[in-house]
Parts: structure tokens; sequence; C-alpha cells
């Protein structure tokens, strides 16, 4: 299986390692056809970018090498971190608006909007790992917060659903094909596993491949995505950057 396109990568705008030009240059060796750099948002504690006017700046900046390089069409985004159990992002809406693609993610370490929020999103998560009885409840907070997040915005891709903060996979599948919502596989954290995998194929969701590259040696690697979605035995219909018979992308109509 082969892709088109891979459009989950970080630059130096964030904790990527390399710059942006570094970043489209590897991905021209790849062959890929599209890619987006999508940092991460500036509530993502040590990693985010400085400030949310910054995606301004990397739009245009990728801009520019969109008339540079006419062999790849280079799009830019953001992985926005959920900050409040009701679904709020830390990228403000007037300026998602003005990107190609809107990721949303639940990440550990970001900082949520208030002192309310520190315990369901950050604390609580972090004693899950150690009770039973705690991770129930985890697991069902970190589900309704991340559908509310499709619900409230309008969400393109789930990053790594359930990485570091366990989800209902079946209930956020269902959410995804409710809001038109691509069900990542990240291939940079070889996540989520094949039983994640096959429970969200059976909820009907429509899956994307992305290497979460931080690096120029990771763009473009996502043959751990074509090894877990054959073996679930998931569809190329179903796989939206899959070569030939993917889904049209929104972000590229």
């Amino acid at each position: 299986m082969k892709f088109s396109g891979d459009y989950h990568m970080h630059s130096k705008y964030s904790d990527g390692r390399a710059t942006v030009r570094e970043m489209v240059q590897a991905g021209r060796r790849e062959g890929l056809q599209a890619m987006a750099i999508t940092d991460h948002g500036p509530h993502n504690v040590g990693f985010g970018i400085k400030n949310s006017a910054a995606f301004l700046d990397l739009k245009q900046e990728l801009a520019r090498m969109n008339d540079e390089y006419l062999d790849i069409n280079l799009l830019v985004g953001c992985e926005a971190d959920i900050v409040g159990m009701d679904g709020e992002i830390d990228v403000p809406e007037d300026i998602y608006r003005q990107l190609d693609l809107l990721i949303v993610g639940l990440h550990p370490l970001a900082r949520p909007n208030n002192l309310v929020d520190l315990w369901p999103l950050n604390i609580r998560n972090q004693l899950a790992r150690y009770s039973h009885s705690q991770r129930q409840k985890v697991i069902a907070g970190n589900t309704k917060t991340l559908i509310a997040a499709m619900e409230k915005h309008p969400v393109n891709i789930i990053s790594h659903p359930g990485l570091g903060m366990p989800i209902e996979v079946a209930e956020v599948a269902r959410a995804c094909v409710r809001n038109n919502v691509f069900f990542e596989i990240n291939t940079g954290h070889h996540f989520p596993s094949l039983e994640d995998v096959r429970t969200a194929y059976r909820e009907g969701v429509d899956f994307i491949v992305d290497s979460d590259a931080h690096f120029v040696a990771s763009v473009g690697q996502l043959d751990y995505g074509a090894r877990v979605l054959e073996r679930a035995g998931v569809p190329v219909e179903r796989i939206a950057n899959a070569c030939g018979e993917g889904k049209t992308l929104p972000w590229e109509k």
C-alpha cells in the first residue's frame, strides 16, 4: 500500500528538529504529492508554538515554497490541544479558519484553560496509571471531551486517538463518523494497536495515515499504517490518503 500525502508533522515552529524547508525537501525526496506542517498549539507545555499568530507566519512561509516547488502541494495546519472538558482547544477560530486543516488531539502535558479542568485533563490521567478505578473515570472523561471537541470545531483529523490518554475507541469512532473526522493511524508512535484499528473499522470510520514526523528522516515513513490496516482488512476506499482509491480530502478540493 502506498500513500499520496503525509498530513501531520512538526517543524522548529514547535518541537520539530528541522526547519520548514528541510521538512519540505524531505517530503519531496520521499515522492509525496502533498504534505502538511501541523505544529503543536501554544498550550502544549514545552513543545508548542510560541503563540497562535505564528501559524500565520508558517502559512506565509509555506505559500512562498508552494511557488518555488511545483511538484508537491504544501499545506499548513495545526495540531491543537484540547484544553477544556467542554472540548475547547488552544488555537482560536480566527486563526484555524485561515489554515488548511485542523488536527485536534489529547496531550498529557497540555495546559488547561482553568484550574477546574486541570484535575480531569492532567492529574487524573497521571493517577490512572496506578489506579484501575481512576482509569475508568479517565476513559469516560477523555472520551467525552474528545467528542465535544469534534462537535464544537470543524476538525479534520483526530491525532493518535488514545495515546497517553485512554479513550473508549468505539464511541470515539462513532463520533468521527457523525462529524466526518478522519481517525489517524500514527506511524511515529506505532499507534493505535491492531485491536483498536479493528474496533474503529467496525464502527465505520475513514482512516488517515500520518507520520507525526519531528525529524526529516521520519517524513513520509508510513509503513506501520500500511501493515496494520492490511492486517485489519481495511479496504483502500476507507483510507483517506491511500494512492488510487482513497477519499477526496476536504482540504485539497
